[in-house]
């Protein structure tokens, strides 16, 4: 929708027809609608102008339309005025909507934002109505609002889920390192360790970049990828105890004891350590619901029957 037909609609210059297609623009985005409200600002304060000298209003509103880049309005026309408003005043609206656009265009702030965690996991909600769960020790990067065609975050440290609100129009991208991951709509968790960078996707789809390669991921897919590396290979998520962080849940359905100590240790910043090869697989089958580290391994103890013994600062089974 050009600034001419926008200009002709304020000034009663379009048919019935034609008016219809403009409020159905309107209706179609917010952001429509808040460009709109601007035009329609402008000719309001305008009409408030006392301008003592006359000029030529034809001319200078025929030339100032001349200015306009023409952005194609579908089969829009300009016809022929139907109200009394004085073509200076139109002229007028012409020159305030030049300087006020571009004023109230490039005069928003918008204010770079930070979210961090250290003891505690947090929910954000972002201003399109994303929601964003940190992880402990994390750091989410993010602007006060998305005023540009891509909804642009960074995850610099941590683990986060993503539960991003739908918008086609305005894709939402998520920069971890070398990494990028975009998507429309959709629940994913990301996860930085190590020099590594892990997606697990929940539901909807989510195209990861990385380097000259770029691979989709659908629900139950995951993929881990080095810093250094272009190399990228999806595969099925072995289990749930990823989203621990966020149920308060820890769900083992014939997961291998070295996978469960592996989530221990980062939820609980803990270092246990398996020094009986033979025990590594070891299939374990229960669900722990947010309880403490002890119990945990008080049950694993009794389960496998192995030995738990605490020794400068590990955790060690035997």
């Amino acid at each position: 929708m050009n600034d001419d037909v926008l200009i002709s609609y304020l000034l009663g210059e379009v048919s019935a027809e034609q008016a219809r297609k403009i409020e159905a623009w309107r209706l179609d985005d917010p952001a429509h609608e808040r460009r709109f409200k601007q035009f329609q600002l402008v000719w309001e304060t305008s009409k408030k102008l006392d301008l003592e000298e006359p000029i030529d209003a034809v001319d200078s509103l025929a030339r100032l339309k001349l200015k306009i880049k023409d952005q194609h309005a579908g089969n829009l026309q300009v016809v022929k005025p139907k109200t009394n408003y004085n073509w200076l005043k139109a002229v007028a609206v012409l020159v305030l909507i030049a300087g006020v656009s571009w004023f109230y265009v490039s005069t928003q702030s918008v204010e770079g934002l930070k979210s961090i965690t250290t003891q505690f996991v947090k929910s954000d909600t972002l201003s399109d109505g994303s929601i964003v769960t940190l992880n402990k020790n994390s750091v989410l990067e993010y602007p006060s609002k998305f005023l540009d065609k891509q909804r642009q975050v960074s995850l610099a440290q941590g683990e986060a889920f993503f539960n991003v609100m739908p918008d086609r129009k305005k894709p939402f991208l998520i920069k971890s390192g070398k990494m990028q991951i975009m998507v429309v709509g959709t629940s994913f968790n990301v996860k930085i360790k190590e020099g590594f960078v892990e997606v697990i996707v929940e539901s909807g789809k989510v195209q990861v970049s990385s380097g000259k390669g770029s691979i989709f991921l659908l629900p139950g897919e995951k993929i881990k990828v080095s810093a250094n590396s272009s190399i990228m290979e999806k595969e099925k998520t072995p289990d749930l105890l990823y989203n621990y962080y966020r149920t308060k849940k820890f769900v083992a359905d014939d997961t291998p004891l070295w996978r469960m100590v592996e989530t221990l240790n980062d939820a609980y910043n803990s270092k246990i350590v398996i020094t009986n090869p033979t025990i590594r697989n070891l299939p374990l089958n229960t669900t722990f619901n947010d309880e403490s580290l002890d119990d945990i391994l008080q049950v694993i103890g009794r389960t496998f029957k192995i030995t738990i013994e605490k020794k400068q600062g590990q955790i060690l089974l035997k």
